[in-house]
């Protein structure tokens, strides 16, 4: 990063002083579960056309098997709901009516600990505007105010909400909230035709390639990166005009930006967040309990930077700088710690 060992004098501070001048400004220390339970409800709606609905279900088992296989989601924690009514396709619990969805959600709501995780999916067509902009289901269907009460039964908890339909992006102002992650293939209700975005979403995480940083963890600025550029190429390399593009908002914004910075307020927290334990976890549950108590020191630091960043413009440059170098160099030192013990100097 290079920082050097030997500070400037005006640089330097205590601990003691470090510690004062974060209490100060209101900053938490207190360490994020890394065991935090993870529950998704995914849902499909109608195709319309045969070739949709075979693709929309596919989207939905895939993404549901790759969190199970590769991700370490427990079985009991996935819950599918599509168009078909019979089917009996792994992790499918019912018809996607709204009914059944809504109270699916309300009962991952009752029993979900303060500090885990929900995981909403939504695949198939999409329309309307505004509020109103709904996915298309059996029966009624579910808009973005039906989506936004249904999400405030999470008050405390992480969540993501991922809008893979076409016609999505108005969504974002609706259902946008402190601690979510909103993700939207579409930039506005206007972008109708279908998604391809949704499609390479899913293979983020059923396939190798977007783990940008190698750390054996697939995060959601990391999947929608992934995502965003493979449908780019998509369009490009058929000649096409791209009609679609993706939006990411998070931690309370009301617009989403198609290229987030994974900086404060521009998708820091979709890119602390994974849709479970992933390589830490497997350490955790390892031989190797060093590397994990690592893993886990840089993630708590990760976000101590990401929650001062965040209060920058309220501090005095000389107070942010001096809290923010520890950090720096104690994230730089954790960092050539993993890599040594995994071999990666």
């Amino acid at each position: 990063m290079g920082l050097s060992k030997a500070a400037g004098p005006r640089m330097i501070v205590t601990a003691r002083r470090y510690q004062l001048l974060l209490t100060a400004f209101g900053f938490s220390f207190a360490v994020c579960s890394l065991h935090a339970q993870t529950r998704v409800v995914i849902v499909s709606g109608l195709g319309g056309e045969q070739q949709y609905s075979t693709q929309f279900a596919a989207q939905a088992q895939t993404l549901a098997s790759a969190l199970h296989d590769r991700f370490g989601v427990p079985d009991s924690n996935i819950v599918w709901f599509g168009e078909d009514s019979v089917s009996r396709a792994r992790y499918f619990r019912g018809q996607s009516t709204k009914p059944i969805v809504e109270k699916a959600i309300l009962g991952v709501a009752a029993r979900a600990e303060p500090a885990s995780q929900f995981v909403l999916v939504l695949i198939g067509h999409g329309a309307g505007e505004g509020p109103q902009t709904r996915i298309s289901i059996p029966g009624p269907d579910l808009d973005g105010n039906d989506f936004a009460r249904l999400l405030a039964a999470f008050p405390t908890q992480r969540v993501a909400f991922i809008n893979l339909t076409s016609a999505s992006g108005d969504m974002i102002a609706t259902v946008a909230g402190a601690h979510r992650v909103i993700i939207t293939a579409a930039k506005t209700a206007f972008e109708r035709n279908e998604s391809h975005f949704a499609q390479y979403f899913v293979e983020a995480f059923a396939k190798d390639g977007a783990d940008s940083d190698k750390d054996g963890r697939v995060s959601l600025l990391e999947a929608f990166r992934y995502a965003a550029l493979e449908t780019k190429r998509f369009y490009d390399k058929g000649g096409l005009m791209q009609t679609e593009h993706a939006q990411l908002a998070d931690d309370g914004a009301k617009e989403g930006s198609g290229d987030p910075t994974g900086r404060a307020g521009d998708g820091a927290l979709a890119r602390r967040f994974f849709m479970d334990g992933g390589k830490v976890a497997t350490l955790a549950a390892g031989s190797d309990p060093r590397l994990s108590g690592l893993y886990a020191e840089e993630f708590t630091l990760q976000e101590q930077i990401d929650q001062l960043r965040a209060k920058k413009a309220q501090m005095p440059s000389d107070a942010y700088d001096a809290a923010l170098e520890p950090l720096l160099i104690s994230l730089a030192r954790k960092a050539r710690e993993i890599r040594a013990l995994e071999g990666r100097q």
